[in-house]
């Protein structure tokens, strides 16, 4: 697969304060099923991992040679904005598509998110795609008060080999890893 590239132009805009988006990979290995042509989708997003931090953007003492591969064989952001200065709006951002000044309570730390607004994760799900996430997902806020039964990240697992082992055979997937793991305390 050819790597995108996108041209460093202002290194103060790349600099993602809230969640850096690691890697979104349209390809993550063998198709599904031969027959069906979607694409297996993973989503990395890690809180507070700011540019450079990372030795695909060039930097010489943080150690990230899975990021490192991921970046090499899939696609590397070198430009990424955050939707919000905080966590919860900005993966509601993510999730639907939408500023979070449209989101009603889903632009607030701590709130919900309105079943209204569709997310990605129920639109691949009533696809066809085999969904889910590990660790944060979206949050913090109770997604109850949104009329949700679930998370609007999807189903929880423990880590993406769980996921993997649970994924049926033919079924494409897509799912999210939300590390928390540079988090500011």
């Amino acid at each position: 697969m050819a790597m995108l590239r996108i041209p460093k132009a202002s290194h103060r805009a790349v600099l993602c304060v809230i969640p850096l988006i690691a890697a979104a990979l349209g390809l993550t290995g063998p198709r599904s099923n031969a027959s069906d042509p979607r694409p297996n989708i993973l989503f990395c997003l890690a809180d507070d991992w700011g540019w450079p931090h990372a030795g695909a953007y060039g930097d010489r003492v943080v150690k990230t040679p899975t990021f490192d591969r991921v970046a090499r064989e899939g696609v590397l952001f070198t430009h990424a904005f955050s939707a919000a200065p905080s966590c919860t709006p900005s993966r509601a951002a993510m999730l639907t598509g939408q500023a979070p000044h449209r989101l009603e309570q889903g632009g607030n730390l701590h709130g919900f998110l309105p079943k209204k607004f569709a997310v990605y994760p129920d639109l691949l799900e009533a696809a066809g795609y085999y969904i889910g996430f590990t660790r944060k997902g979206w949050g913090p806020g109770n997604f109850q008060a949104g009329r949700r039964t679930r998370n609007p990240a999807g189903p929880s697992f423990k880590d993406f080999a769980e996921f993997l082992r649970s994924v049926p055979d033919g079924k494409p997937f897509c799912f999210c890893s939300r590390s928390q793991d540079p988090h500011r305390r």
